[in-house]
């Protein structure tokens, strides 16, 4: 763990505090075994969009569900542009009052948002049906260039403040998608002689498009610290030449580096592709392509002319978090040896296979579908984890859920380390009433059974008012802060005596800069201890309160809220798999925090 360092010629390198704790972490082998386990499930969740998902790497094809609600779709979204530049404001708003929107997150509250919404809406299906048209479609992209041209100078006249031209403009457009709609019918290939636009495949890349902004933060963040050995030891001995009082001058400015480069990797792939798509709805190929709905064709071939197919390529495990199999409802796991079902839906062998023992008849079934990308019915792959009540793949929803569970126990444990810093270094280092007053607040607090006043607080706090994640965060951290504020007061009180305190205060440092960058950096110990705790209780905790019902609600999930899905030991794998991954980060997390309080221990630096 420590930094690979050469000791600078004509001299012996005096190693510091966190050299020597870096050295100590490293020699256990019991902390690179919870750090590795970490950094594999953190990854499996954070690339959960390449690992399970319903959306392709890459498809070739022409979606032709798309242009046509697409090209159904112009005249609506003009005529409401059209209607909003009629509308006065005072008859908006009223609008709004009576539908009971008026002041509601997520609504437009004046006609220019509204309209920029409409303008957004129309540019989405106007591209849309200009991907699909043919290259060699000369008179139509021209007419729907036409339109385009319309529906911008309406809207521009609108911002200019002249409502009688914005709506002239937008009264011809909305003319023009008659016409468009006849002259751009798409063909049909099983009726040629009806006519219409042959549609042209295109590529597109449905799984990268999906990604946000947020995604792309956490997973270049993640690669760079994975990858921090490497590209540490790099940087050591070419840029800094090994020189060990430059590389401890260096840690900083490599962290800052790590966040800097995700951050900017976040905002370029949001300035290049947008927000993204909510990854929690399914995608439309699956079905599509099942449908017919979507034509897979090589791209750049005419459909009904072309004669080429393409295979797009999935995900490992080709299920949307949401999309469901009913015909499949809680199937154990594909490998386990009565999962096997026949081609009517009925299995073969096993406690699900027997009949009624009164009627001697057996429930109705279906057959099972396999959809595009998925394995066959009976394969050992098709679904590894089972499936839950509602035939989803448990193991896509396991891999998607450790993103609640992760995250709640990173986010409790930061928020709770900083408030609890915060008031154990006022109590600590002022003392006297104070301290009195902030300790009496922890005893009140560690008076009320921690668990119990989360769950109260749950109850009482509407989902639509706070997402039921940050609301567990929230929690978390307002009660078990406690704990890391009687650490830091206890450093404090030991410290605050120490002479490098008496001369920052000699010198007239402000009370702040003396507590943050003077008496803090020396009480860091303790605290770094008690935040990898945290996490693992806040972990334990999320997953307790979804498991009552009063955290995570579907369609999102979390670890505990599958265990809560079925209560049936006949359904094992419900219960098996949640609590296997909670316990395995749990342990993790404290062999961590043992290592960690271990390597901070003075004596066990001799």
């Amino acid at each position: 763990m420590s930094d690979p360092q050469q000791e600078p010629e004509g001299g012996v390198y005096s190693k510091d505090y966190w050299d020597l704790v870096f050295e100590q972490l490293g020699r256990r082998n019991l902390f690179r075994v919870g750090i590795g386990v970490l950094a594999l499930l953190y990854g499996l969740v954070i690339f959960a969009p390449f690992l399970a998902g319903d959306r392709p790497f890459a498809f070739e094809g022409v979606d032709r569900a798309a242009y046509g609600s697409s090209l159904n779709s112009l005249r609506a979204v003009t005529n409401g542009m059209l209607k909003l530049v009629e509308q006065s404001d005072e008859a908006y708003l009223g609008g709004l009052e009576q539908a009971g929107t008026l002041g509601r997150d997520g609504v437009p509250q004046s006609r220019e948002e509204a309209l920029r919404l409409e303008v957004d809406a129309l540019e989405l299906r106007l591209d849309v049906v200009g991907l699909y048209l043919s290259d060699g479609a000369s008179e139509e992209r021209a007419a729907l260039a036409v339109f385009r041209e319309k529906a911008a100078a309406g809207r521009q006249a609108f911002g200019g403040g002249d409502i009688d031209l914005a709506t002239a403009l937008l009264g011809e457009a909305k003319d023009l998608t008659r016409e468009l709609r006849k002259s751009l019918r798409p063909l049909d290939p099983k009726n040629p002689d009806r006519g219409g636009v042959a549609l042209q495949s295109r590529r597109t890349l449905p799984l990268w498009d999906a990604l946000g902004p947020s995604e792309v933060l956490f997973m270049a963040l993640w690669v760079l610290l994975a990858s921090w050995p490497v590209w540490n030891r790099l940087l050591n001995r070419i840029v800094l030449n090994g020189d060990r009082e430059r590389i401890r001058d260096w840690r900083r400015r490599k962290a800052a580096l790590v966040l800097v480069l995700s951050v900017f990797a976040s905002l370029g792939w949001y300035a290049a592709f947008g927000t993204g798509d909510d990854m929690y709805k399914n995608g439309p190929h699956k079905a599509g392509l099942i449908s017919g709905a979507i034509v897979a064709l090589p791209a750049g071939q005419l459909l009904g002319e072309g004669t080429g197919v393409f295979e797009p390529t999935w995900p490992p495990l080709t299920y949307g978090l949401a999309e469901t199999h009913t015909e499949e409802m809680f199937r154990p796991p594909t490998w386990w040896w009565w999962a096997e079902i026949d081609e009517a839906g009925r299995y073969v062998r096993g406690p699900k296979s027997a009949s009624d023992e009164h009627t001697g008849f057996s429930a109705a079934v279906s057959p099972v579908e396999v959809r595009a990308g998925e394995p066959a019915r009976n394969s050992k792959l098709r679904h590894l984890a089972g499936v839950d009540e509602l035939g989803r793949d448990f193991l896509t929803r396991l891999v998607w859920g450790g993103r609640i569970s992760l995250t709640v126990g990173i986010l409790s444990a930061l928020l709770l380390t900083i408030i609890g810093v915060v008031f154990g270094s006022i109590a600590g280092y002022f003392g006297g009433s104070i301290d009195v007053a902030i300790m009496r607040l922890i005893e009140i607090l560690q008076a009320i059974p921690a668990f119990f006043l989360i769950l109260m607080t749950m109850a009482f706090i509407p989902a639509d008012v706070i997402s039921p994640i940050f609301a567990i965060v929230i929690v978390i951290a307002l009660i078990r802060w406690t704990g890391v504020a009687r650490l830091v007061r206890g450093e404090f009180l030991r410290l605050r005596e120490q002479e490098f305190v008496i001369a920052a205060q000699a010198l007239g440092f402000s009370n702040q800069r003396t507590i943050f960058r003077h008496v803090l950096p020396n009480a860091m110990g303790p605290v770094l201890v008690s935040a990898a705790f945290a996490v693992a209780a806040g972990i334990l905790t999320e997953s307790a309160v979804s498991f009552l019902g009063f955290g995570i609600r579907p369609p999102e999930a979390s670890w505990g809220s599958l265990v809560n899905e079925s209560k049936n030991a006949a359904n094992w794998w419900i219960q098996l798999f949640p609590g296997l991954l909670i316990f395995i980060t749990v342990t993790c997390y404290n062999l961590v925090g043992d290592a960690v309080r271990d390597a901070l221990d003075p004596k066990m630096k001799l």
